[in-house]
């Protein structure tokens, strides 16, 4: 058997997927017709009519339900025909309700019941105004259904039964126009949110194509700089080196000139090495090899290789060790580059002199380093970028903007952290915190120093 073919019949007939067009006062109206169905059989069974009265009302009867049935096959074979369906159902329940209530007694007949939720239903169906109308009609067919009667009708019963209809018409019939206008709203507001969402996606879009092409204009930014840098990096020291050979190749200058011409050439060559070791530093990103060290002895170690540019610009070195100061399982290499790093960078603050104090202390399991000076400061703005590769503020050619990233990586897989503090005019201070010996035996180490963090603060 060809499952699609018939499933072809059945959509061409329209008997397929019909629930998709129904809604739940669809359902309610089918479930209502059951329970009158049900409610009527028990009715007729039970009640003690003659057998004549009996014998019309149970006629009556079947072709309600004969009438029903077939109502509820045309609802599912064509739900979108609904609306039309319902007019011509109501019309003829409306005609077998009045002629139930004539022949089952008139004013005295409970048939009226059925009248309310007839109501209530096509009120919430179709709204206020038709509500008022339904009940209206419905009143006419009520009071024509128990004419007969009329003599024993009170007058104030009957207006109850009618108020009542207008009441529950008037009342679901508000309750769901305002039930269908919330239901557009939202339904338009969903629309809007949707359009919404679509250009804010399409501007997020564009935001990160955007972005993209900022950081790419960045990056060759940097390696712009970047090889500005080194070309003033290393073709001033070999300008002076050229020179110095120069006058020492004159075989009339002095032993002492030409020894003073071998210390500058000493001079322009390690700042060519130091301009390629710290491109390579960043750029390589060694794994520290750790091992127990002393912080004060590599402070000092530190400040004797600085001991040339201290003196030559007159600045003054304070020290201030704790005594006891604990262990801590480092690099000595690296952390001597890095308190390195930042000392010459305090001596390239104080063109003009100052000092810098140097302390250590133990803290709990950790070890703070502090590297103050009275320099010229940091400005708030350039603060936040100072651990930027390639970020710098000297002039051209006197620093890669390396130093400080190099030195900030080292001290993450050192599992410490760095911050500085800053104030133009007053001088800036770093303080550097690692973990001593004893704490870091529990340590898990990791190459991207995960277990650590390094932040800078204003």
């Amino acid at each position: 058997m060809d499952i699609s073919k018939i499933s072809s019949a059945l959509q061409r007939a329209g008997i397929q997927n019909t629930s998709k067009n129904l809604t739940v006062v669809d359902y309610a109206f089918m479930l209502m017709r059951g329970i009158v169905i049900t409610g009527g059989f028990f009715w007729l069974i039970l009640h003690p009519y003659p057998d004549a009265l009996k014998f019309r009302l149970v006629s009556l009867f079947l072709l309600f339900i004969i009438y029903s049935l077939i109502i509820q096959g045309v609802i599912l074979t064509w739900p979108q025909k609904v609306e039309a369906i319902y007019l011509v159902c109501l019309s003829l329940d409306l005609v077998v309700m009045g002629l139930f209530i004539k022949l089952s007694g008139g004013i005295n007949s409970v048939v009226y019941l059925v009248i309310y939720p007839l109501v209530a239903l096509h009120s919430f169906y179709y709204g206020f105004l038709r509500g008022v109308i339904l009940a209206l009609i419905v009143s006419v067919i009520y009071m024509a259904a128990i004419y007969d009667h009329r003599g024993m009708l009170i007058w104030t019963d009957a207006i109850f039964r009618l108020s009542i209809i207008f009441l529950v018409a008037g009342f679901l019939g508000f309750i769901s126009e305002k039930e269908k206008r919330d239901r557009d709203e939202l339904v338009k507001t969903q629309s809007r949110l949707e359009l919404l969402q679509k250009d804010l996606e399409y501007a997020y879009k564009n935001l990160q194509d955007v972005k993209a092409q900022v950081e790419q204009s960045e990056k060759l930014a940097s390696i712009g700089r970047l090889s500005a840098e080194l070309a003033h990096e290393i073709n001033n020291p070999l300008d002076g080196i050229k020179n110095c050979l120069t006058v020492i190749k004159n075989d009339s200058a002095d032993s002492k000139l030409k020894k003073k011409y071998l210390h500058l050439i000493d001079e322009a060559l390690y700042d060519i090495e130091k301009a390629v070791r710290d491109l390579l530093d960043y750029a390589k990103r060694h794994k520290p090899v750790l091992e127990e060290v002393d912080v004060e002895s590599i402070l000092r170690r530190t400040i004797i290789m600085a001991d040339y540019k201290l003196q030559k610009t007159g600045i003054k070195i304070e020290t201030d060790f704790n005594a006891g100061l604990p262990h801590i399982m480092g690099d000595p290499h690296q952390l001597q580059e890095v308190f390195f790093n930042i000392i010459i960078n305090a001596i390239d603050a104080m063109p003009d002199g100052g000092s810098i104090t140097i302390g250590a202390r133990g803290v709990g399991n950790f070890v703070d380093i502090k590297i103050a000076d009275t320099g010229t400061g940091i400005p708030e703005e350039d603060l936040g970028n100072i651990f930027q590769p390639f970020y710098t503020t000297k002039p051209l050619g006197e620093g890669t903007g390396l130093g400080l990233p190099v030195s900030l990586e080292i001290v993450r897989k050192h599992n410490g952290t760095m911050e500085v503090y800053s104030e133009v005019g007053v001088g800036t201070v770093f303080n550097i915190t690692l973990p001593a010996a004893v704490d870091l035996e529990d340590r898990v180490y990791t190459e991207e120093g995960k277990e650590g963090g390094a932040t800078y603060s204003i």
